[in-house]
């Protein structure tokens, strides 16, 4: 409950951003590039509550710059930009790394995330690259994240939840299907690498979602709705995708 005092705490302080902020995003952000002026400076607001709560760890270098924390938290902000809760209580510590990696018996990781010890992991130029490369479906940065706020949300009371009982129930189902489809060997618009469970199929579809939304739509329509709805938002609609409703 700590970081959500913080984030109303943050959110009611009026802020003047350095324009390199803006900048930075412009830069790489395709998603922060659609939105109109309004929705700009609410995404700029959020992603200055979570550096203010952030941790940013630098790991074989010496410094995590303003440009590497400011894309990071983007990409939270990008997946949560439709809903209420837009900050993690749980995950506040963030390892970048200025390479691929190795930990424990995996190697060359571009991310992951440590449930346990309750940190994100992310090679900084995978991170980048997710982002100069903004429409083939690999973002490691939002797949991530994905990962981490679907583990936050099973821990979370209800009223501060990211997603709704009904709204994961029916994205779940949808999901499950298409799970066993790429077991099969079926192609489909989404990484194969979803098929091998169902946390995996939550941030490949997080990746599409945000980065093919038009075929993700036309092959898969009941999966797009089910993550439009989930998410509160359609990465289609580019200068506002916010859904409204009356949970926002």
């Amino acid at each position: 409950m700590r970081n959500t005092f913080l984030r109303y705490w943050y959110q009611s302080k009026k802020i003047s951003y350095p324009i390199n902020w803006e900048n930075i995003l412009l830069k790489y952000s395709v998603y922060y590039q659609g939105l109109n002026t309004e929705l700009r400076k609410k995404f700029l607001q959020r992603v200055y509550v979570n550096l203010k709560i952030k941790q940013f760890v630098p790991v074989r270098f010496s410094k995590v710059t303003e440009e590497m924390s400011i894309l990071i938290c983007s990409a939270l902000v990008q997946i949560t930009f439709g809903m209420r809760e837009y900050t993690f209580n749980k995950f506040d510590k963030i390892y970048v790394m200025p390479s691929m990696y190795n930990y424990l018996n995996y190697q060359n990781l571009l991310g992951h995330v440590d449930m346990d010890a309750q940190v994100i992991c992310l090679s900084w130029p995978s991170v980048k690259d997710g982002f100069i490369i903004p429409d083939d479906a690999m973002n490691v940065a939002l797949h991530e994240m994905a990962h981490a706020i679907m583990e936050e949300d099973r821990f979370r009371m209800m009223g501060f939840r990211f997603f709704s009982d009904a709204n994961l129930h029916d994205w779940s189902k949808e999901a499950y299907d298409k799970l066993l489809m790429i077991q099969a060997g079926t192609p489909l618009i989404l990484n194969s690498y979803g098929g091998r469970n169902m946390l995996e199929m939550f941030a490949v579809c997080m990746e599409t979602f945000f980065e093919k939304p038009e075929e993700f739509k036309l092959e898969l329509p009941l999966l797009y709705m089910t993550m439009s709805s989930l998410l509160k938002q359609d990465p289609l609609k580019k200068s506002n995708p916010i859904i409204k409703s009356n949970t926002n």
